[in-house]
């Protein structure tokens, strides 16, 4: 069989490491069976060379942002061309802009072309303009083309469906999958992180795991945060992702404005966050919108239990509704941070049972065979 995947670029995302994934667990289970090639619309990034070396072939069309319409049409051609000389069975497409792309696939190939959608919903107060008009002309589209449209959560089916028009007649939803041996609990890791940021392993970690944007809330968090350490002296909050760092002056000023600068760590982009997981005592995640937050899964395979919001997936992932926050506003991220802590320091059993009950649950439902074998099923039937 031969794949061909077509997504956005290879950086560091929640798309870009599900690829990856797949990727890996297809190669590895039908060897040479199996051909992938990953073509990516504007660079390629982080997941490049980990690809190449399991044996997948990667090409980039480059689109450049300022692109006129002159070299539009050459990077299509381009498209074209390694389409025709790859001759793919499958086309796996991820992402919006990544869907819309392949409209201008050679007609003998539309048959082939499944669409991957990896947001719960577009809000045009969070979301680009351009990114929700591009997903309602797919959903348009979607009648014609593809075969079939893959969602990774039930709140994006309802969403795409009810709102951008997309067909009911063509959805299939596959949760994403993990490798359970990359991510699991440990104490040197733990005693690591915590030393390394002079931390006591007596004192409370909570952690933060996600790029910096509006959908994310995380001026809520931190809000949340600093009515915490009020009642919490030994309380920390560590941050992780993309521009959370020390460089964002939106971010840092929100630190400096809620008085919390040295009880905040922020870490930026990780290339693992193993250690991380394993650092932290829970992670609190309290975005508006998600579809299948990978960080939550990860954390729980290490056995960190996980606080979040109702966005996407979230519910279904932690299956555990005390730890889901019944809003999204500061004083309830609050209360449940609170709520939260209590159950950590009072309850030293129970809280030993969550924390083996968050990995094994991730293990029996999210597992990477899983998803993998969604997948061929839904290219081959």
């Amino acid at each position: 069989m031969k794949v061909l995947h077509i997504i956005n670029s290879l950086k560091k995302g929640g798309a870009e490491s599900n690829l990856f994934r797949l990727c890996k667990e297809q190669k590895k289970k039908y060897k040479n069976r199996i051909d992938i090639t990953v073509i990516t619309l504007i660079n390629n990034g982080y997941y490049e060379n980990f690809l190449k070396k399991i044996g997948v072939k990667v090409f980039t069309l480059k689109i450049d942002k300022n692109n006129n319409l002159i070299n539009f049409i050459k990077t299509i051609i381009k498209l074209r061309k390694i389409i025709k000389f790859e001759n793919p069975d499958i086309i796996q497409t991820w992402m919006y802009h990544s869907n819309f792309i392949s409209l201008f696939i050679p007609i003998k190939f539309h048959k082939s072309i499944f669409w991957n959608i990896r947001h719960s919903e577009l809000n045009l107060k969070i979301s680009k303009k351009k990114t929700v008009l591009v997903s309602i002309l797919c959903g348009l589209i979607s009648r014609i083309i593809p075969k079939k449209i893959i969602y990774c959560s039930e709140k994006s089916i309802k969403f795409h469906e009810n709102f951008h028009f997309y067909s009911r007649n063509k959805t299939d939803l596959i949760y994403n999958g993990y490798d359970i041996s990359e991510y699991y609990s440990s104490e040197i890791y733990k005693s690591k992180f915590r030393r390394e940021k002079k931390i006591k392993n007596t004192d409370i970690v909570l952690g933060y795991a996600g790029r910096f944007a509006k959908q994310k809330n995380i001026d809520s968090l931190l809000i949340a945060f600093s009515k915490s350490i009020k009642k919490y002296n030994n309380l920390y909050l560590v941050m992780a992702g993309k521009n959370i760092n020390y460089q964002n002056d939106e971010l840092y000023n929100l630190i400096i404005k809620y008085k919390i600068k040295n009880k905040v760590f922020l870490v930026g982009e990780q290339k693992n966050l193993l250690k991380f997981y394993n650092g932290i005592d829970f992670l609190v995640s309290s975005s508006h919108s998600e579809s299948f937050p990978n960080v939550i899964a990860e954390s729980m395979l290490c056995s960190t239990p996980v606080l979040s919001s109702d966005a996407g997936c979230a519910k279904k992932i932690i299956n555990n509704k005390n730890f889901i926050l019944k809003r999204n506003d500061y004083l309830t991220i609050a209360e449940g941070i609170k709520q939260t802590i209590n159950l950590l320091i009072r309850e030293k059993k129970k809280w030993k049972i969550l924390k083996t009950k968050a990995r094994k649950q991730i293990v029996e439902n999210f597992s990477i065979e899983k998803m993998s074998e969604n997948y061929i099923r839904n290219w081959t039937f």
